[in-house]
């Protein structure tokens, strides 16, 4: 069974997975990190910089472009806000976003060294981000992620599911600098399990998603979770297409052969695009009573699948613009559209990374501003626990002791009644769901698998 010791190193400029030995990078990237940081010193800029500065680094091309690109964009948003209101002590943000490109700790570093970024935002990959933290670490500046999905970066119980980077075994990868405002798969798959419960009951269940760390742990997370809440669901078949995938036909037709009740999917940007449309030729929709995937449930998925997506499917996301109803949503909704109504390659509204990207970028300010400057150690001491008031999703806590957010996750019919600027379906119906860590521990009992929360 693949996973994030296997295949957890970076993700090329084309999209592509490339392996590497873990306990190799781990020694390589560590030394080199250490040496590095020993001969630069003023890491952050900070003291007499007229700027904040803030480093990202985002998939920006590749399957996973779409999500890097929407990323950008809110942070580009909420930055522009906060200069055109004062910025933060009096001075503005200055922003640079960059592509992990073949070498994602080298631009890491770089933003750190070279354009001495105070604080970052990033990633697009759990594998990346895993394979990175030693680097993160050692760098000391506070690094925040908004696009992650792996449990294992937040969660700090060594004791109970082992170092991750001192144990092939390890499902605990907490590192002290590093902090997210996304829910995580382990949130996710919690959601779409107590959906199919409440819902559907015991059922036939199957599984297609992509054949690398993520889509193996959404599923090992949703039957943990199923099993947690007393579901005895028939698991009838399992089906992994690779990362990136141009056919999964065999994968579907194996599905229709099981003959399940529900399919649980994991599929997120092109390769969701890529199972849709073919799973819509192959009368799949019409053969199961329901669909659920993960993070699947994008307007650049939408917008690419025209009128292809199957209405009353179950989708989720991190977010989705019109599932919260509050000032700070409208604002962001609104100055996304103004940013980006004139642009023909995105759409006017956020992408499901986008409510956890604006929000970090004001969880920063924040934090700043409390700190009375950029010291990274003041900046981290006031990020634990900080709660942050300007979050689309309703007001959000970093929690101190795993510094994961607790921040809601969507789950959503798709419609092509959903009020979205361009030619498409969307979600309608969304519920929000939370999970606090007792109750994941306590549904996760036995598992083997840590809450991350």
């Amino acid at each position: 069974m693949s996973d994030d010791r296997t295949q957890q190193d970076s993700t090329s400029s084309d999209g592509t997975s490339r392996g590497l030995n873990r306990r190799h990078f781990l020694a390589a990237a560590g030394t080199g990190a250490t040496a590095a940081v020993a001969g630069c010193t003023g890491l952050g800029g900070g003291g007499g910089s007229d700027t904040i500065k803030i480093g990202g680094v985002y998939l920006l091309s590749g399957i996973a472009q779409a999500l890097g690109t929407s990323s950008a964009n809110a942070a580009e948003v909420a930055v522009k806000q906060i200069n055109e209101n004062g910025g933060i002590n009096g001075k503005d943000i200055e922003i640079e976003v960059r592509d992990h490109g073949e070498d994602p700790q080298a631009q890491i570093r770089s933003l750190a060294q070279e354009f001495n970024a105070d604080v970052m935002i990033g990633l697009t990959s759990s594998g990346v981000t895993l394979a990175s933290a030693p680097t993160i670490e050692s760098l000391g500046v506070p690094f925040t992620l908004t696009d992650i999905g792996t449990p294992y970066i937040t969660e700090p119980d060594t004791e109970s599911y082992g170092n991750y980077f001192e144990s092939d075994s390890g499902r605990a990868a907490f590192t002290p600098n590093m902090f997210r405002t996304n829910s995580n798969t382990s949130h996710m798959t919690y959601a779409i399990a107590k959906y199919v419960a409440d819902n559907y009951g015991e059922s036939r269940v199957a599984n297609m998603g992509p054949d690398y760390a993520y889509g193996q742990q959404c599923w090992d997370y949703f039957k943990a979770y199923s099993e947690g809440l007393g579901m005895n669901h028939e698991y009838v078949t399992s089906e992994f297409p690779s990362l990136g995938a141009s056919d999964m036909t065999p994968q579907i037709n194996s599905v229709l052969s099981a003959d399940p009740d529900l399919l649980f999917t994991s599929f997120w940007a092109g390769d969701a695009t890529t199972f849709i449309s073919q799973a819509a030729e192959q009368g799949l929709f019409e053969e199961v009573d329901d669909v659920f995937d993960t993070i699947g449930a994008d307007p650049t998925v939408y917008e690419a699948l025209g009128d292809t997506t199957p209405e009353g499917i179950h989708m989720s996301g991190w977010y989705w613009p019109t599932a919260y109803d509050n000032e700070n949503n409208q604002a962001f909704l609104d100055a996304y559209r103004e940013e980006f109504q004139d642009d023909d390659t995105t759409p006017s509204i956020p992408g499901f990374t986008g409510g956890s990207t604006y929000a970090a970028i004001y969880m920063y300010k924040k934090a700043i501003e409390a700190a009375g400057g950029t010291n990274p150690e003041d900046v981290i001491s006031e990020l634990e626990g900080i709660t942050i008031d300007n979050d689309p999703r309703g007001q959000t806590t970093i929690k101190e002791d795993t510094h994961q957010a607790t921040a809601p996750c969507v789950i959503g019919e798709t419609s092509f009644d959903a009020d979205v600027p361009y030619d498409g379906a969307g979600l309608v119906n969304t519920q929000t769901y939370t999970l606090t860590r007792e109750r994941s521990l306590e549904l996760l009992d036995g598992s083997g698998l840590g809450p991350g929360l």
